[in-house]
């Protein structure tokens, strides 16, 4: 009887588990806004003010621009050819998808969004989404392991006579860049011993596995074709840098604004692993992950600001990227008339 009661308990979250991690996403929201002192998070809004609001959304905007200018390329460069208007509502809906709903849903998203409205086989929609998504993974480990490694070279500042739990800033800064080094191995392997690495990765969850598996072998059907268009290639590569790179500079304007003149390259990087821990959600949109990630990066160059400062500076700018994705994702859904009720069977 005890083990009926389990396996019902083990049902009944596994229908709710979405709802659980929303509520949950809502309480850890909650707790850092009132960590960081709800006053202080209110008069940091009104200081940014309506010109640094319009200044995010003219960069902002810029960035989607671009990214779905990336993404229609990626499409051609696989003998596909979408709308841009396609590629720019459907990056919309993956946005604000993934912002209510965690494990990168909006990406299956985009892919029967971009399969529906262009009359295009799931095989390849699934190849050009494949590819974009796995292109970008790689090109902001690169950002991040050269921005650390420039960093540990240049000695910006007086990085090197601060210490941090007794060791140099220095020494974090090799770590950091050492781990995304081995992780970008392991992104390497997985996709040249593919089938090893998914039999590994089995071992601890066939459903993962099944899905990266689907995931790698896509795109490497996408990167096969690609490879015959060497020039749009390189074009999404050198397209991709100045889209990460203007998407993180808001964080630039927020601090700013609110009169902490730091290092740019250190809060564009700051930016960029809070990006990279979105890449793997835990929660909707990486909240609570990706603004403490981001903050204490930062707080690791300039203590003497306080780590309740700038994390409350991490938590505006991801809260606002969310309103803005709000309007602009819901208006994609709308354009398209999707369903969020339709991921369930995407996803078998």
């Amino acid at each position: 009887m005890n083990e009926n009661k389990s396996k019902g308990i083990s049902n009944w979250l596994k229908r709710r588990k979405r709802i659980i991690i929303g509520i949950v996403t809502i309480i850890l929201i909650i707790s850092m806004i009132l960590y960081v002192d709800f006053t202080s998070f209110i008069q940091k809004i009104v200081i940014i003010g309506p010109f640094g609001l319009l200044a995010f959304i003219i960069i902002y905007t810029l960035a989607f621009i671009l990214r779905a200018y990336k993404l229609k390329l990626t499409f051609k460069g696989i003998s596909q050819e979408i709308s841009y208007s396609t590629s720019y509502f459907s990056i919309g809906a993956s946005f604000f998808i993934n912002g209510v709903i965690p494990g990168k849903v909006g990406d299956v998203a985009k892919i029967f969004i971009i399969k529906d409205q262009e009359k295009i086989g799931l095989g390849e929609s699934t190849a050009g989404i494949a590819v974009e998504r796995i292109l970008d993974l790689i090109l902001l480990f690169v950002i991040s392991c050269f921005a650390l490694i420039f960093l540990y070279l240049s000695n910006i500042g007086e990085a090197g006579s601060k210490e941090v739990l007794g060791l140099s800033i220095q020494f974090y800064l090799i770590i950091g860049a050492v781990l995304i080094i081995g992780i970008l191995i392991l992104i390497i392997l997985l996709l040249y011993k593919t089938e090893t690495v998914i039999k590994l990765i089995g071992k601890i969850s066939p459903k993962i596995a099944y899905y990266i598996g689907r995931f790698v072998i896509n795109f490497k059907r996408g990167i096969k074709e690609l490879k015959k268009n060497k020039k749009i290639l390189i074009y999404i590569i050198l397209l991709g840098v100045p889209v990460w790179i203007i998407d993180a500079f808001i964080i630039v304007i927020f601090f700013y604004a609110l009169g902490f003149q730091l290092n740019i390259l250190i809060l564009i990087l700051a930016v960029i692993l809070s990006f990279l821990s979105q890449a793997f959600p835990i929660t909707p949109g990486g909240w609570f992950f990706s603004e403490n990630i981001g903050a204490v990066f930062i707080s690791l160059f300039y203590p003497f600001l306080g780590y309740n400062n700038i994390l409350t500076i991490f938590i505006i700018d991801h809260l606002i990227r969310q309103v803005y994705v709000l309007f602009f994702g819901g208006y994609s859904i709308f354009r398209f008339n999707f369903s969020l009720k339709e991921i369930n069977d995407m996803k078998e």
